[in-house]
């Protein structure tokens, strides 16, 4: 379907913006649109408020944090179920009772291998019809390639994004008429009662002006030109800082500005600091290049809120609202004299009960093992109000690859729950690209809400950089978020270091905490070069790899199997294991035991145990002086180690001892595993 293209971006942006002041009655294909582009409305809480949810392929082996499986991989084969429609089988990816709209498709364009490029068929049914309202190739239509076009689908390194929304008055259903493959959902759920108009083909054939219209605005990312005009030019001496006033009233900073002159230009971006204080809150300090996703020297892209240019000039589109006064300074905290010029445009803002300030927190730690697998946490807040986007920066020592971390995002009741209603399937994959082989700088890109701005070269070695911004998928909370990302990658060794730095964006009801305070050290420290990360890469493989307290298996003589359990075959794992060796044991059948007596026990201990998972692992009951404290699933497609560890509880010695044993129950992946035996590999206990 051809879109018409209309000139006068900016007149025809004005026009969009000024006709999305005020909330709609009704929830419509067409208001969503206009949402998209809406710079203000993402700045007040929602009026019509919503819950964002997600569905994703994730690897349903995770299920709560303090269990094995919490980092599994495999997560491109997960689903909700399969049933028969009109005599075809389909996987349902995700279901959702309604009212609501999908805000954002993701699909990884290639299945189950590079070279099939075609995939399965997508199905969207509405409000319980038989009939989908949407059918299409997936590719084809996260790509851009059927109906939808860019920039609401659209093609992204090996993968494609459909943002063009899809709301529904009752319900709505996504399946797949193949089995599942790497696909992640991101919808809104409303309140029972909200009314919503229900997405057809007629109604997307009736908006198509405001499709085009909105289209065109996005790619064109207009700035601001209303309102007051404020510039600065400021030296800033080390340790000093520059502060650009704003006017004193209700008012908004639509549009910002920026040039940074050094001798070292790309250390500055780093040392630089950007300020922002707002009705007395402080809610921006982050290096001025790391916001805008070029922490490691400066690199040009376009996306909606934030544009680099070739020469460096840095543009921030978001609002920034205050009520009574605000200031935004820069403070150098280098070495050199610094040159910042500054402009921006501030116009008046109605304040009300549903305003926020902006916020944006950075965060950068020293380098990390990449083994064992934890969670980094990007920001958690406390308080009311709506997260908009994050970017990050990876310094890789090697060349490989450096993601496969999922995100985990935690909303109000989630905490409860101990689950997030966001659970990814893969750093790359949240920020709207695909794997399959490792990047090289071709596959940078940067489109209105997603961005690979920095590929590191050769093959991702050294800095790169990924950003997503959210309109409609914006999360919102009303008490707490908290944003993880699994810190994993191909190389999970814990001489294998990667170093991390990332922003957070969002908006929140004055009063909103977070966890993330100034880094004023890390911003004076010299930017890390890849040689610094592989010194200490060199420097940890000479320390080995040794789990501290742990009580190592292969060192325990009291290990006793029955007649048909052999240890023949070393388990070959995905990871590390502590002090370079683990006991393997190989059974023939259900019910063939292990057992292992940890002596000289005297009071009682909280066990915990780390084993090996994978392919050939079955299901054991786990017995401690012969009481049963677990039934233990060590299967898993990808052979790793349990993260976290199993936990035994508190047990309580006989005659001295922990009389630990393991009885095989089951191998529940008997069709994949390659090894006729089942298997089990017990690396350490830790007892506390």
């Amino acid at each position: 379907m051809k879109i018409v293209r209309q000139a006068g971006a900016l007149l025809m942006a004005l026009m969009i913006f000024t006709a999305c002041t005020e909330a709609p009655k009704r929830v419509t294909f067409e208001s969503l649109l206009h949402e998209m582009v809406d710079r203000d409305a993402i700045a007040s809480f929602p009026e019509k408020e919503y819950r964002c949810l997600q569905a994703s392929s994730y690897n349903r082996e995770s299920v709560s944090p303090d269990k094995p499986g919490w980092f599994a991989d495999s997560d491109g084969i997960g689903f909700i179920r399969t049933e028969e429609n009109d005599g075809r089988k389909e996987w349902v990816l995700m279901e959702d009772d309604g009212p609501g709209a999908i805000t954002k498709i993701w699909a990884v364009c290639f299945y189950y291998g590079l070279k099939n490029t075609t995939g399965a068929n997508i199905r969207i049914y509405l409000d319980g019809a038989e009939k989908p309202a949407i059918e299409a190739n997936f590719f084809e239509l996260v790509k851009g390639q059927d109906f939808v076009k860019a920039p609401l689908a659209d093609e992204s390194t090996r993968a494609g994004n459909l943002y063009m929304p899809i709301p529904y008055a009752k319900s709505c259903k996504v399946t797949m008429d193949n089995k599942a493959f790497y696909n992640i959902i991101n919808y809104r759920s409303y309140p029972k009662g909200t009314d919503v108009e229900t997405f057809s083909m007629d109604v997307f054939t009736k908006a198509k002006k405001t499709v085009a219209e909105v289209s065109e605005t996005l790619e064109k990312a207009p700035v601001a030109t209303e309102g007051k005009v404020l510039t600065a030019d400021m030296t800033i001496n080390p340790g000093n800082e520059g502060i650009l006033t704003l006017p004193k009233g209700s008012k908004a900073v639509k549009a910002l500005e920026i040039e940074v002159e050094a001798t070292n230009h790309n250390l500055a971006l780093r040392s630089t600091v950007m300020k922002a204080n707002f009705d007395g809150e402080r809610t921006v300090w982050t290096p001025v290049g790391d916001f805008f996703n070029n922490g490691p020297g400066k690199k040009a892209y376009h996306m909606w809120e934030r544009t680099v240019t070739p020469e460096g000039k840095m543009i921030c589109r978001w609002a920034m609202p205050y009520k009574t006064e605000g200031n935004i300074a820069f403070e150098n905290f280098g070495k050199q004299d610094v040159k910042v010029k500054v402009r921006a445009i501030v116009d008046d803002w109605e304040w009300t009960d549903r305003s926020m300030h902006f916020h944006a927190n950075w965060r950068m730690d020293p380098a990390y093992p990449t083994f064992p697998i934890f969670d980094w946490n990007l920001v958690e807040v406390k308080g009311k109000g709506v997260f908009v986007g994050d970017q990050w920066t990876v310094l890789n020592p090697r060349q490989g690859w450096w993601g496969e971390g999922d995100e985990k995002v935690y909303v109000d009741g989630d905490f409860q729950k101990n689950f997030p209603s966001h659970f990814g399937t893969g750093t790359e994959d949240y920020y709207g690209w695909a794997g399959g082989v490792v990047p090289t700088p071709a596959d940078e890109f940067s489109k209105p809400f997603l961005g690979n701005v920095l590929v590191g070269n050769p093959r991702a070695q050294g800095y790169n950089t990924c950003s997503r911004t959210r309109s409609l998928d914006a999360i919102p909370f009303k008490e707490r978020i908290k944003f993880d990302f699994e810190a994993s990658c191909g190389t999970r060794k814990s001489w294998h270091r990667l170093q991390y730095s990332a922003n957070s964006y969002w908006y929140a009801i004055p009063g909103a905490k977070s966890n993330r305070n100034p880094l004023p050290e890390m911003a004076s420290a010299t930017t890390p070069t890849l040689a610094d990360i592989q010194a200490e890469v060199e420097e940890a493989k000479s320390a080995g790899f040794v789990v501290d307290g742990a009580l190592e298996c292969e060192n325990l003589s009291t290990f006793k199997a029955d007649d048909n359990v052999t240890s023949d075959k070393k388990i070959s794992v995905w990871g590390e294991i502590s002090n370079g060796a683990m006991k393997s044991y190989w059974f023939q059948k259900k019910d063939e035991a292990v057992s292992v007596k940890i002596t000289e026990q005297f009071e009682k201990r909280h066990l915990n145990l780390c084993a090996a998972v994978g392919p050939a692992m079955g299901v054991y009951d786990i017995y401690v002086n012969g009481k049963l404290k677990v039934t233990q699933d060590f299967s898993s497609n990808h052979g790793g180690m349990t993260t976290p560890y199993v936990d035994l509880g508190v047990c309580e010695p006989v005659d001295n001892a922990f009389d630990v044993k393991f009885v095989l129950k089951k191998n529940k992946r008997a069709v994949k595993k390659k090894e006729a035996r089942v298997g089990l590999g017990l690396d350490f206990f830790l007892l506390k």
